[in-house]
């Protein structure tokens, strides 16, 4: 088998780390991750060098190792720093609708009620207010929101 690619790699020159470059693209879509893709990089590179100038084998290894190195360690920096300033909202649900307006469902009593927001009555915690106050939501715990009342010179 390894004599069989070997036999391939060899027929197919530079253009195998073209082939491998699609290879690594495609399994970066099937299984995302943002890690397949800069191996896939690297090896399009090394493909085009070896197009453009003739390298030993040796040489295209060690070039696609360097530049995948490198590849990695730039897309963790980039994408590393994109993931905190988004702050992980993306899968925190309660978290985006902080600063949010909504409306007391059921009196927030010894701290604890229901607020509507949009179309959904949601468990909340602030200061004692019957129905129908305005509030703004501060925060999360616990699965219940955060509220404060909103008098109307701060709409």
């Amino acid at each position: 088998m390894m004599g069989m690619v070997a036999g391939l790699v060899d027929y197919l020159g530079p253009w195998s780390w073209l082939l491998l470059a699609l290879l690594l693209a495609g399994i970066e879509v099937i299984v995302p991750g943002t890690f397949f893709i800069w191996f896939g990089a690297a090896a399009f590179v090394v493909g085009l060098l070896a197009l453009a100038v003739a390298l030993s084998w040796q040489v295209e290894l060690v070039l696609f190792v360097l530049l995948s190195a490198a590849a990695v360690l730039v897309g963790r920096r980039f994408y590393g720093r994109a993931a905190k300033e988004g702050d992980g909202f993306a899968n925190d649900r309660l978290g985006r609708q902080v600063g949010r307006l909504a409306v007391v469902d059921r009196a927030i009593e010894g701290g604890s009620g229901h607020i509507r927001l949009d179309d959904t009555v949601w468990r909340a915690d602030g200061p004692d207010l019957p129905t129908g106050v305005r509030v703004r939501i501060t925060g999360h715990h616990d699965g219940r929101f955060i509220v404060e009342p909103v008098s109307s010179a701060t709409d």
